[in-house]
């Protein structure tokens, strides 16, 4: 297994960024560190050769599982927990191949099982800081002929969390496993899982391969471990570690893979979508042209019911001007109608 090789991973193999650089690193996003910079000239090219290179994690992606023989293959929801169908979810961490560490080539992103990538930092990790405790323990003897030298404040940045355990050690769930039970009895598992800023994290599973998520809280860990390996570098300069997960990993470049080695899971679609920023400047230029309509629309109606109602006032006095002006009995009518007023005492006829 691949994983199993990466163990052999030597102690002095690589060094982390310099101190400017891990400062600037800690300083700064995970997902936006690092600008947009194509490093091989007219887009993707295989590098045969990584040890000017380094490596920086860049995001987590989830990749939904393919259903074979489904009742429900549109949406692929064939498993039934806590009241309703789930889909199945297998979680990559995608990483960045950089000049340095914040000089990095984000037209590819290189995509691998999220544990496996996890697990292979973690290594890388352990065997650094051992070798930098014991050099700078020894202050490099000058008798060790400029062996294992390092730098001691590079390692202290590196290293100064990675060993602590204060009995919340997230390692432990790197490959998934067995964690609480919930009220109705049903085991639930830990396992890796993508954070809402794009960060790994371990989230609370419904199944013990960890793809079906729960909604429940996974307990409050350190991730002492877990950032050492998203915040930091590896250094390609020596060893196999860079070579081992460049060549295992998912070449993505605009949703497809370069290497030609994506299956079903369809991961650099997955990690396409995933990474897509949605632009919402449009949205709101058509928010402030709806209002500017409504604003316009409203004065046209106002404008309008003021001029109608203008329009029938005068039509109105227009209409009833000569009635005013001619009275309904003429002076001509109210003296003949004297006249033969009858006199007091007289028959009516």
């Amino acid at each position: 297994m691949a994983m199993k090789r990466l163990l052999s991973l030597a102690a002095a193999a690589s060094v982390a960024c310099s101190a400017a650089d891990a400062a600037s690193a800690a300083a700064s996003s995970r997902i936006t560190a690092t600008p947009a910079r194509s490093l091989q000239d007219g887009g993707y090219a295989y590098l045969d050769d990584l040890s000017g290179y380094t490596l920086r994690y860049s995001s987590c992606v989830r990749a939904k599982i393919p259903q074979e023989n489904d009742d429900d293959a549109v949406d692929g929801n064939v498993n039934f927990y806590n009241g309703r169908y789930h889909a199945q979810y297998q979680i990559y961490a995608t990483y960045h191949v950089c000049s340095s560490c914040n000089e990095c080539d984000t037209d590819v992103e290189y995509a691998m099982d999220a544990a496996e990538y996890l697990q292979t930092g973690m290594d890388h990790f352990e065997n650094y800081c051992a070798a930098c405790q014991n050099a700078c323990r020894r202050r490099l003897d000058e008798n060790n002929g400029g062996q294992d030298q390092v730098d001691c404040n590079v390692c202290s940045s590196s290293c100064g969390n990675y060993g602590k355990d204060n009995g919340n050690d997230e390692s432990a769930y790197v490959e998934c496993a067995a964690g609480a039970v919930d009220d109705d009895g049903l085991q639930l598992y830990y396992g890796p899982q993508c954070a809402d800023d794009g960060a790994l994290a371990i989230g609370v599973f419904y199944d013990e391969d960890c793809t079906i998520k729960t909604k429940h809280d996974a307990p409050d860990f350190d991730y002492y471990k877990f950032g050492a390996v998203l915040d930091g570098c590896v250094d390609c300069a020596s060893g196999d570690t860079c070579e081992e997960l460049y060549q295992e990993s998912f070449h993505c470049v605009n949703g497809n893979d370069k290497q030609g080695q994506d299956n079903d899971m369809k991961v650099c679609a997955a990690v396409k979508n995933s990474l897509t920023t949605m632009d919402y400047s449009g949205v709101k230029k058509r928010h402030s042209g709806a209002d500017a309509f409504l604003k316009v629309f409203f004065f046209l109606l106002v404008t309008a019911l003021v001029g109608g109602t203008a329009f029938m006032s005068y039509t109105y006095f227009i209409r009833h001007r000569g009635e005013r002006g001619n009275p309904i009995l003429s002076a001509e009518d109210v003296h003949e109608e004297e006249m033969h007023e009858p006199a007091p005492g007289a028959t009516l006829t």
